[in-house]
């Protein structure tokens, strides 16, 4: 009887340091992780990579859209003709949108972004060919639109718009849930775009 206490005790303790050193590794594992994360991170603040720079006019591969902004100005007019509202004004820009995937879509949101005008609402997108907002883009159609932004009317415009095209990129299955879509949003163009003086926004 005293036998069998005497292994039962040993595995015990040899289960104890195998669990141990099962912890101690997990944890050293897990920080390297962390490290090396930290690292990546803190490269490229350090090393951000340089987003090309294109001419208004070019099309732009942005993940599920091929973006092509062309020209813009400020209005006082919204595309559908409704004024803007008081105390603010409006920027359009001309651009076309094709959808590079085989569903319809309406995933527009984020993939303009202005860099030179503060406190700017939008961008809300118009037909161009109807006046109609934007509900949803048919596969491989390209569209011609006009994506709006408002600005408070005492701002002073600059003379380009700074534009910056974000895309994404595809996977067949994330990380949460193994399922297909698009991820890692990511700067993918910039471009420096003449404003032209008020009209309608039409």
């Amino acid at each position: 009887m005293a036998d069998a206490n005497g292994i039962g005790a040993r595995l015990r303790e040899g289960f104890s340091r195998q669990s141990l050193k099962a912890k101690v590794l997990t944890g050293i594992g897990g920080a390297a992780a962390a490290a090396i994360s930290l690292g990546i991170s803190l490269y490229h603040l350090r090393n951000p990579e340089q987003v090309p720079v294109k001419a208004a006019g070019e099309a732009i591969e942005a993940g599920r859209w091929l973006v092509t902004p062309a020209s813009a100005a400020a209005a006082t007019t919204l595309p559908d003709g409704r004024p803007v509202k008081p105390g603010r004004r409006a920027l359009v820009l001309d651009v076309t949108l094709a959808n590079r995937t085989e569903r319809t879509s309406n995933a527009v949101a984020g993939i303009l972004k202005l860099g030179n005008l503060a406190n700017a609402e939008g961008p809300d997108f118009y037909l161009l060919r109807d006046k109609e907002r934007l509900t949803a883009l048919q596969p491989r159609l390209p569209e011609r639109l006009q994506a709006v932004w408002t600005v408070p009317a005492e701002a002073v415009l600059p003379k380009t718009l700074e534009l910056t095209i974000a895309g994404a990129t595809f996977k067949p299955k994330d990380n949460l849930y193994g399922a297909p879509g698009w991820f890692n949003p990511h700067d993918v163009a910039r471009m420096s775009i003449p404003l032209a003086s008020s009209g309608s926004g039409g």
